[in-house]
């Protein structure tokens, strides 16, 4: 893992801009690779690399890297590197170093972007062909690793971040009015968008090429188009998912560096310790937890119970609030654009906490979206018993629901939250029933808070349809899964885990976003992944059934838990004096982005308990502290 960035003028660089340019970049992307770094030029084009050191620690592994005529900065690992490598040696193919960048360039050389679909792991790289003044780019299948880009008039810039993007481009971008929208709407800003105007996320799943005819970018992977044959029965789909999941954990504990595992209270990373353990590995787990907040929050136990019982290394790490206080700074700092998913926090300080033991963690991210583990997902079993009640009854219901407070520090309000929740985006159509589910503020309160700001850029609930159809699956669970793997899982989890964890130089790893494990998921139906157990609803049915063995039985009934913080006692304790600065209304006015009447009701509706407006009160808190570390102008 590591920091890439460049730049390419197919007129000609200037020498002395360009240095300049490099050195604002490396400045920007130490934090992600502070084992070395490099810069390359041949007067079109500028490399810009800094090293995590995972595989070949020898300088034999430095970037950039030049073989075979082409030139290469690269981020990320390719886990099958050693197969592909075996391969291009029969072809003719000979290697200095036992890295798979090198990999890489001669894969590229031999097969082009048919290399690609060859690829096992997470990556975004660019390679320059100096004979045929073309840049090549390519980012991998769900988003794991972050490329923004943008280009025009014969020039591309590229980095691993906007800031390090925006610093080889050479100016600091005006915000992107479609961007702040989707960002009062998603909590995030959704590729290919990002908050600058005129720089873009290149997809996941996408590749780009850069020369004389101009820009083209194209589709490489689409999991629409791996569908694999149903399976014969319930138990040939457990054990070829035990098979595929157990590879790919085993492949991601292929490193030069002690590797560890972030472990929650939940099934997913239980999975990963637990498959780490069978595969003889030595076993460290992370756990984090804050101390006084109310059990919806803590962990630690339940993490604790499974490493004991898998015979781990365990550090538990208690966050009081005193640390959060003096962590912000440093968090808004590291997240390249405003991302108001508040759970970037603790993510922060576990990886800031794990990094002084290894450099390289396992994760169970992306086993919700695959597998059906959030909450939301309850609503597609919900909805045809809801759509039964009489509407007048249903209007009353929501009516009476919404006049109650709501809350995640006791139970009973944790209750109204999520009943609340549901009946309010309860819909007879699925893609709107989606939308409505993954917005942070419905459209009519984003309408009063921005205005006419961005409002060109289409709805949620159009983008929600086109990828359910774009799924091509009639199953209406595995089309909203498909949804959310192609939306929320790079512009927010992944997002989240790679700013937050590379801001530590500390590599993470998701066995569950294999693709080989991917496509077997969504070979079967959504029944295998969510439905009753007597009058509950389960997700991830398929996980407890296929793993029931590896795990004690009460790490399967612990209800779903996020990985969140305390949003709102944050806000009003460690965050106080930073949200009334960032919702003072004479800052308000004079930006002129936002309506300060409707942050007023937020704030009002908080500090009663009316309703728990603290993730839109995140929202504008975590926008404004991007503009001010990241010295963007008061009047934007």
């Amino acid at each position: 893992m590591c920091g890439i960035a460049g730049f390419v003028d197919l007129n000609g660089l200037d020498p002395a801009v360009t240095q300049a340019r490099a050195q604002a970049a490396l400045a920007r992307l130490r934090m992600r690779g502070p084992d070395g770094e490099g810069t390359w030029s041949d007067g079109h084009c500028a490399l810009v690399h800094t090293r995590l050191s995972i595989l070949d620690l020898s300088v034999l592994g430095a970037q950039p890297m030049e073989r075979e005529g082409l030139h290469i900065t690269f981020n990320g690992e390719i886990f099958n590197f050693a197969e592909i490598r075996e391969d291009l040696e029969k072809r003719g193919h000979r290697f200095r170093s036992w890295s798979d960048t090198e990999v890489l360039l001669a894969g590229w050389r031999e097969w082009g972007s048919k290399l690609l679909p060859r690829l096992v792991g997470m990556f975004a790289f660019a390679i320059w062909d100096p004979a045929e003044r073309t840049l090549f780019a390519a980012r991998d299948r769900f988003g794991e690793k972050p490329f923004l880009y943008s280009a025009s008039n014969q020039k591309l810039a590229f980095g691993s971040d906007l800031i390090a993007c925006e610093a080889m481009l050479g100016e600091q971008c005006a915000v992107d009015a479609g961007a702040l929208r989707s960002l009062f709407t998603l909590r995030f800003v959704p590729e290919p968008l990002s908050i600058a105007r005129g720089v873009q996320k290149l997809p996941a799943g996408h590749w780009l090429r850069f020369d004389r005819r101009g820009l083209a970018v194209e589709r490489w992977y689409d999991l629409a188009h791996e569908r694999q044959a149903a399976f014969a029965d319930r138990a040939d789909a457990e054990a070829a998912l035990r098979n595929r999941f157990d590879a790919a954990v085993a492949s991601r504990l292929v490193s030069d560096v002690p590797v560890g595992v972030f472990l929650s209270g939940g099934i997913d990373s239980a999975l990963v310790a637990a498959s780490v353990a069978r595969s003889g590995g030595k076993l460290n787990t992370f756990t984090v937890g804050f101390e006084g907040a109310s059990s919806y929050y803590e962990e630690r136990p339940l993490a604790e119970a499974v490493a004991r019982h898998l015979g781990a290394r365990h550090t538990e790490i208690a966050v009081r609030n005193e640390q959060v206080r003096s962590v912000l700074d440093r968090v808004f700092a590291a997240l390249d654009e405003p991302f108001a998913d508040a759970s970037a926090v603790p993510t922060f300080l576990v990886a800031e906490a794990t990094k002084p033991h290894v450099s390289v963690v396992l994760t169970g991210d992306g086993a919700d979206e695959v597998f059906c583990g959030y909450r939301k997902y309850w609503s597609e079993l919900y909805a045809t018993m809801w759509s039964r009640i009489p509407a007048l009854l249903r209007q009353a219901v929501t009516a009476a629901i919404r006049r109650l407070p709501e809350g995640k520090d006791q139970p009973w309000l944790e209750t109204v939250r999520r009943i609340r929740r549901f009946a309010t985006t309860a819909d007879n159509d699925p893609a709107r029933r989606q939308a409505a589910l993954m917005r942070l503020a419905n459209e009519g309160e984003v309408g009063s808070l921005l205005g006419a700001t961005g409002r060109e850029s289409g709805s949620l609930e159009d983008r929600v349809l086109s990828l359910r159809a774009e799924s091509k699956d009639n199953d209406s669970i595995n089309a909203m899964l498909y949804c959310d793997v192609a939306l929320g899982l790079p512009g927010d989890m992944l997002t989240k885990v790679d700013r937050t964890s590379m801001a530590h130089a500390l590599e993470t790893r998701a066995p569950f976003l294999d693709q080989r494990v991917v496509e077997l998921a969504f070979a079967l139906p959504g029944s295998a992944k969510l439905g009753f157990s007597g009058v509950r609803p389960e997700g991830k049915r398929i996980l407890r059934r296929a793993f029931c063995e590896r795990l004690p039985p009460e790490v399967f009934r612990r209800p779903k838990r996020g990985f969140e913080m305390p949003v709102a006692a944050i806000l009003s304790d460690a965050a106080a004096d930073r949200l009334a600065a960032a919702t003072d209304e004479g800052r308000l006015k004079r930006q002129g982005l936002f309506n300060p009447q409707v942050i007023s009701t937020w704030k009002r509706d908080l500090e009663t308990g009316r309703r728990d407006t603290s993730w839109q009160l995140w929202a504008i808190l975590a926008f404004q502290e991007w503009a001010r570390l990241h010295r963007r102008p008061e009047r934007l």
